[in-house]
């Protein structure tokens, strides 16, 4: 049973890409629909950070001792002065590890 499920999943993974390929999809969107479609990478991004630096172990973290708190205040900071993906990412993971051997 579990096969038949990973099969189907799969197949609707693969006709969700597929059907943007093919002359089905309308090459013109409507404005709405273009803002949208911008913003659902920043949505999806958004909630798996947020979910990484607030859960620990599945529980809401502690945030007078979360040090991934501490870092992405960090890295935030460095990308909103920046604007720079590949700076706050370079700075970022070693201010979390700078900040979880402190914390150790």
């Amino acid at each position: 049973m579990i096969w038949v499920i990973i099969i189907i999943s799969g197949l609707i993974t693969f006709a969700m890409r597929f059907i943007f390929l093919t002359p089905v999809m309308p090459t013109n969107l409507s404005p709405a629909a273009t803002t949208a479609m911008r913003l659902v990478p920043i949505a999806v991004l958004w909630t798996i950070v947020v979910a990484e630096i607030v859960l620990d172990g599945g529980k809401i973290a502690d945030f007078t001792t979360n040090p991934r708190l501490i870092a992405a205040f960090g890295a935030g900071l460095i990308a909103w002065r920046t604007k720079s993906v590949i700076l706050t990412i370079g700075c970022g993971l070693p201010l979390l590890w700078l900040v979880e051997y402190l914390f150790a």
